[in-house]
């Protein structure tokens, strides 16, 4: 049953997955084998009509599950049992920092951050990124960005491929993100392991804006 439930939640079909939780009101709280929760999973595959319907279905949200949806009261009452969980690891590798930070609000980042959270901390999974590199890939928030740089993030940290924020964002076409992480040191000519630069990214997918903002700042680089 909760196999066939965690389908309806990737295929986004909310009638069935009402009429699942009313006539068993547990599987809201169903696990994947890998211990993914049905709401997590919402959370992934951008369900927010079933990720806000089984919110309402649940309590006692876990250190993960609150900091994806940005919950920071339950953050707080997490912390406070247990300090040391704001670094704890998900089943499938991430740290709450970067659930927050990827799809989640400025404020639960904060949160974390200021209870310990470790802002360099890689994840446990094939990504081996942090949570800046996860905030760009999905949630693309400036405030977040910012409140990472902010508390130290390392703006030419790279993820598996060698992808740095900037490379990322460049390839995005996020002038604004861009801007900040030059603004914070980032390298314009860095590159990865394929040896594409921001520019490259930009260029290819017709972000000429970003790609004039990344050679001016090229340019400055040489000069100085």
């Amino acid at each position: 049953m909760s196999q066939h439930f965690f389908d309806l939640i990737r295929q986004g079909k909310t009638a069935e997955i009402a009429e699942a939780v009313e006539a068993q009101p547990s599987i809201a709280r169903s696990r994947a084998a890998q211990g993914i929760s049905a709401l997590m999973l919402a959370v992934y595959t951008q369900q927010p009509v079933i990720r806000d319907f089984l919110l309402t279905h649940l309590k006692n949200l876990d250190i993960f599950e609150a900091a994806a949806v940005g919950d920071c009261a339950r953050l707080c009452h997490l912390i406070a049992e247990d300090a040391m969980s704001v670094r704890a690891v998900s089943p499938d590798g991430w740290a709450p920092l970067h659930l927050a930070a990827a799809f989640a609000s400025a404020e639960p980042v904060t949160l974390l951050l200021e209870h310990g959270a470790h802002v360099h901390q890689f994840s446990h999974n094939p990504m081996r990124n942090q949570p800046l590199h996860a905030c760009i890939a999905l949630n693309g928030s400036l405030d977040v960005v910012r409140a990472l740089l902010e508390c130290g993030a390392d703006v030419n940290a790279t993820q598996h491929g060698g992808y740095t924020p900037l490379l990322q964002a460049a390839a995005a076409g996020r002038r604004d993100l861009v801007l900040l992480l030059l603004e914070h040191g980032a390298r314009p000519d860095c590159v990865c392991d394929r040896g594409r630069s921001p520019i490259d990214y930009a260029l290819e997918r017709g972000h000429t804006e970003v790609a004039e903002l990344l050679a001016s700042y090229a340019v400055k680089a040489v000069a100085s």
